[in-house]
């Protein structure tokens, strides 16, 4: 059974259809389906109210090959930022590339010569990602299965499919279509593992990031016992941000959100994954801090849409 073209129902596990990230049906997914729908209230609610005041758009936008559900931290992103997202991409200022597969041999064909965001990010595969974090940074996250002695991780090149699992290495032969690389202990207490999502806007790092915190057992799914909301300078110092901002104009990034690791063995931050169609806010996280999130993400976004219609 499929539910809106964007996922269908197998053996209790909701798949996404285009990546096949499963998400199991329970107690937990219907609280977070409860937790999303009282968000997106709250957003329709600003909307409405803006447009009671006769409040106007700053831009139209229109998403290709497809246009994002309320889930998808971009829709309210729009919606608080006053930007009209528009089915028809004739009556937009803008275009946005809108596709959840993290691999495309060339980019897409935009709709018309107006301002693209996100056209050259068409391959986020964790391979392309390791390599432009080493890139950048200038230290590395994979490590060759064959001849590295110690524990690591393997998991898929493909996005969204949290199939990560830690190996003993040597072997004989790495899986096709899987990446290895470093076990990175990001815990602040030895126990509980801290994900850095940090959102991308224009090419660079905003105002917050979102802690999302694991349990070891859960460290390698996208199940968050809970995520706080925390201003960027506390986690990540300025050098580090420009470092990041350099990797997503590297991947060509203009709004998504990077998953950061911090190692607490050697100091060092990694980034682990790039996504260019981030779901969000997290649902765990405090009604106030999703809002909050969400309008620094937007005030962030409608300077770059605004600078991008200035330059055209």
């Amino acid at each position: 059974m499929s539910i809106f073209g964007d996922f269908k129902i197998n053996n209790n596990q909701l798949v996404a259809t285009e990546t096949g990230a499963q998400i199991p049906l329970n107690r937990d997914f219907a609280l977070d389906a409860w937790r999303m729908a009282s968000f997106v209230w709250v957003i329709n609610a600003v909307r409405a109210t803006r447009k009671m005041r006769g409040r106007e758009p700053r831009a139209r936008i229109s998403f290709f090959p497809k246009k994002p559900r309320s889930y998808y931290a971009i829709w309210p992103v729009c919606q608080l930022a006053d930007v009209k997202i528009v089915d028809d991409p004739a009556e937009a200022d803008i275009h946005f590339y809108f596709e959840d597969r993290e691999f495309l041999t060339a980019p897409r064909r935009a709709p018309s010569q107006k301002p693209t965001l996100n056209i050259g990010c068409f391959d986020i595969r964790k391979s392309v990602v390791a390599r432009t974090f080493e890139e950048i940074f200038g230290y590395s996250l994979t490590i060759d299965p064959t001849t590295f002695v110690g524990t690591a991780v393997e998991k898929s090149e493909a996005n969204g499919k949290h199939d990560g699992k830690k190996i003993e290495c040597p072997i004989a032969t790495p899986k096709p279509g899987h990446v290895y690389q470093q076990v990175i202990e990001n815990t602040f207490d030895g126990i509980e593992h801290i994900d850095i999502r940090t959102p991308i806007v224009g090419g660079k790092t905003t105002p917050y990031v979102f802690l999302k915190r694991r349990t070891c057992e859960l460290r390698f799914t996208n199940d968050n016992h809970r995520v706080d909301l925390a201003p960027i300078e506390v986690m990540l110092s300025t050098d580090e941000c420009e470092k990041i901002a350099a990797f997503a104009q590297s991947m060509r990034l203009d709004f998504g959100g990077l998953d950061v690791l911090r190692n607490r063995n050697d100091g060092r931050i990694y980034i682990v994954d790039a996504n260019k169609t981030d779901m969000g806010p997290p649902s765990a996280m405090r009604a106030q801090d999703k809002l909050t999130a969400m309008r620094g993400l937007a005030k962030a976004f409608a300077a770059m849409v605004d600078e991008k219609l200035k330059a055209e």
